[in-house]
Order: C-alpha cells, then structure tokens, then sequence
C-alpha cells in the first residue's frame, strides 16, 4: 500500500522561543531511502523524493536550519515530532558536526531525556518493573545547539524513520 509521505509523514517544526525571536529560518525535507549497488559490487545509500513510500521502507528526514539575520541566535533549540506513521531508526537522530544534543520524548513532548535515560514503566504483571522504551514509542526529538548560530551561519539535523506496517492509507 502506497502513502503519500509529503502530506503524511512531514512533521511540524518547533522552535524554541529564543531562536524565533532571532528570525531563525528552518526548511524540512523528507526523502526516500533506495540502496543500489554500485560497479564494484558494494551498496550504495540513494535519496529521492519521498512523494510515495511503502510500508517497511526507510525514510530520511533533513532540517536545514539558518541564520539570515546580522546577529548570533542564542540558546536555539529545535523540536521535532516523530510523525506517527513511523517508527523512529535507533542512533539516526543526529546534529550536523555534533553542534546540538538530542533528546527525546514518550509522552508527547512534555518531558525530554537523553535516549540511553530514556525508561517506561513496565504493567506490574511484568517480569521487569522498568524497560527501556522502544524506538516506535518516541514522539518527539529536541536538538539544544551547545553553540551560537552565527551570522549567515545555516546546518543541518536529522534522523531515519521506517514507514510502519500498519500505517494510514492516503489515496494519492
């Protein structure tokens, strides 16, 4: 079953207050995952428009973030939600030159922390009492920039996410 992952699958982007009121510019793109094999014999990972996309397949998501303004952006912090008809790739989400930290929420973003803290309560009919949550269960990444975003400064965040199984059809 096909999804249209432009309508679908493109998440909202929140800035946090300090980057909005510094004119912080953000564009989203979500792009197909192919892997092709190159003349050598060895893969190779290909990007294309993610306009339609089964179920199983691997999607890539990009933030470019940038600074149009005459001074730094302060204390930016960034916030994506997971969309739903996903299931985030475990170790994707990252900050282009380790320039952010990335924190993420289980409970529709009303609490972050670091993925190796990140734990659930398990029912009490459980072995465990306490597990650690599993990468469909995220809601919502938050990247805190440990630097300033310069003048006509821009990068990049990112993460790869499989469309589910059992995701919504959307007549294209």
């Amino acid at each position: 079953m096909l999804m249209r992952a432009a309508a679908t699958l493109a998440g909202t982007l929140l800035i946090g207050f300090p980057a909005l009121a510094q004119e912080l510019v953000v564009e989203q793109q979500v792009e197909r995952v192919i892997v092709i094999e190159d003349e050598e014999g060895g893969l190779e990972m290909e990007l294309l428009p993610a306009e339609t996309v089964k179920p199983g397949e691997q999607l890539f998501y990009s933030v470019t973030y940038s600074n149009p303004g005459e001074a730094p952006a302060k204390d930016v912090i960034l916030t994506l939600p997971v969309p739903a008809e996903v299931s985030l790739l475990e170790d994707s989400a990252m900050a282009e030159y380790d320039e952010a930290s990335v924190d993420f929420s289980v409970d529709g973003g009303a609490t972050y922390i670091p993925r190796d803290e990140l734990i659930a309560e398990a029912p009490l009919d459980e072995v465990h009492p306490v597990r650690v949550s599993m990468p469909e269960e995220i809601t919502h990444m938050r990247w805190t920039f440990n630097r300033e975003i310069g003048p006509k400064d821009s990068g990049k965040i990112f993460f790869a996410a499989v469309l589910k199984e059992n995701a919504r059809p959307v007549t294209p």
